[in-house]
């Protein structure tokens, strides 16, 4: 099936769907059109963070090292 024949065949399927379907694909077409909103000064937080990661890759914890300890402290 090509390009053109999918469009079609979605296109037929988005006009006899339910509301709760077009909700959701309405949903992920926003998040997937939108551009970054990401702003300057945070795209620069986590460029620095991703540099250090990157010249020091065993400075962190494994998640599940992290989960174990929490787990012991709060109880869950």
């Amino acid at each position: 099936m090509n390009t053109e024949e999918r469009r079609k065949k979605l296109s037929k399927w988005i006009l006899e769907t339910d509301e709760n379907v077009l909700n959701e694909v309405e949903a992920i077409y926003n998040t997937t059109s939108q551009k970054s909103q990401i702003s300057e000064e945070h795209k620069n937080i986590l460029d620095k963070r991703l540099l250090y990661h990157q010249k020091n890759p065993t400075s962190g914890r494994d998640w599940n090292e992290i989960k174990a300890e929490l787990s012991l402290k709060y109880g869950v």
